[in-house]
């Protein structure tokens, strides 16, 4: 399914549920997906006693989230 407005960004913001899942190792996974042709669109980022949480975009510019459980995250 192809994206009814532009690129995300400032003008075309982010109005619908972003899938995001677990993975075991957040560092290893954005790794993988720039190698696969994806693109970190938001930076690891730490949730406080949740984990770890990054966005990309698919080869298709969907955007996906990954999260990395780590309660000892500050």
């Amino acid at each position: 399914m192809r994206r009814q407005v532009g690129e995300l960004g400032v003008d075309n913001p982010i109005i619908a549920y972003i899938c995001t899942i677990d993975v075991p190792d957040i560092d290893k996974y954005l790794i993988q997906i720039q190698k696969h042709g994806g693109k970190v669109t938001m930076e690891k980022r730490s949730i406080p006693g949740v984990g770890w949480l990054a966005y990309c975009l698919d080869t298709e510019k969907n955007i996906f989230g990954i999260m990395q459980s780590d309660m000892s995250a500050r």
